[in-house]
This record gives C-alpha cells, structure tokens and sequence, in this order.
C-alpha cells in the first residue's frame, strides 16, 4: 500500500472572521482539533499541520503531538504558499510518501471515511488526481501522486491547487461524499454550522 502524506492547511489569519477560526470550539476540541482527530483515523499516513498567522496560540491551546508541524513564515502569501511549503518539505525528507492529500483546518464534517475513500481510489489509480465532489463542488480534499509534486512546490498565490487540477482534467478523478463540504469563513457561518453539528449529535 502507498504511503501517503495527509496535510492540513491552517496558516491563514481568518480576515473574514476577525479571530482565529483554527481554535474555534467544535465538538469536545476547536476546529483544527477536530480535523486532526479525523485525519488520525485514515490508514497509511502521515499528517502535517502547517501553521502560520496564529502559530504561538494554536501550540499553547491544541494538542499537536499527532501530527508533524511545518511552519508557513509566508503565509500572507496565501493558501498556495502552504501548499508549496508543505510538498517541498515531504519531498526532501519523507521521500517513501507516493501522494499528498491536502485538508482544510475548516471543514469539520469531512470524515475519515472519505478521506479513506480516496486513498482507496488512488491505490487503484496511482497517477490521478483525485478530487471531492458534491452537488457543484469539485475541490479539497485532494489527493495528489508524486508526479505533480514539482508543480505543487512552485505555487504561491491563494488559488491553491486549482491550476494544475485545471491543466490536468484527463487526470482528474471525483469521489463523491455526502459530508457537508462547507468551509466557515464567517463568525455567522460557524455558529450555523456549529447548530447543525449539535442537532446532528443529539437525532
């Protein structure tokens, strides 16, 4: 089985949120805590965390022990530096990993199962790009095999990884989930999701 190197993006400063969202309270933990407890689930991985605008809070407040920890100084640069940082990082040294598949520090619902689903998925095809998709969304979580990592180190807008998926769609493969794919942006947008995820805890 291929090993594969889970990343966690959580370098931005959540400008739409005016605090940091990483530390957010979800279920028994914060927004960031969660995710790294899903992502703790998948088979075969290794996971990394990539800090940036709240690092020193993120480490006083969250056990980031599961997890290797990169530090993104660029962050400002936007989502794509991190991508970048993060597969420059794994290539040099952590070179047994054969893909990296990348997850927001936002989006709560997505399981362990689906992350699962899509290593499944790119076991059987080892050089597809292997994508969520729900309804309208094609993006994260996405999988990458190792063939696209020198395209991934180049990287440095905040349009992440959509340009090499765009230049690749012959290579493009879907998983389709049935999580809520819904990232929070917004104090409003939190507080709704965090309602849904207590009414879906107590039905």
């Amino acid at each position: 089985m291929d090993q594969i190197a889970i990343v966690i993006l959580a370098a931005g400063n959540s400008k739409r949120m005016g605090q940091s969202k990483q530390l957010l309270p979800w279920k028994n933990s914060t927004l960031l805590g969660s995710v790294i407890e899903n992502t703790c689930l998948v088979e075969a991985v290794e996971v990394f965390v990539v800090l940036g605008a709240y690092t020193n809070e993120i480490r006083e407040k969250i056990d980031l022990s599961p997890a290797n920890i990169l530090i993104n100084e660029n962050w400002q640069q936007g989502l794509g530096s991190s991508i970048a940082l993060a597969t420059a990082e794994i290539n040099k040294k952590y070179t047994d990993m054969n893909a990296v598949l990348f997850v927001l520090a936002d989006q709560p619902f997505i399981s362990s199962h689906h992350l699962n689903t899509i290593i499944a998925l790119h076991n059987t095809e080892k050089e597809a790009i292997v994508i969520t998709r729900k309804e309208d969304y094609r993006g994260v979580p996405v999988l990458f095999p190792a063939k696209f990592f020198s395209e991934l180190i180049t990287l440095s807008n905040d349009q992440g990884a959509k340009q090499i998926i765009n230049r690749n769609k012959n290579e493009v493969r879907e998983i389709i989930t049935q999580n809520n794919i819904a990232d929070i942006d917004t104090f409003e947008s939190y507080t709704e999701l965090y309602i849904v995820n207590l009414n879906s805890n107590v039905s």
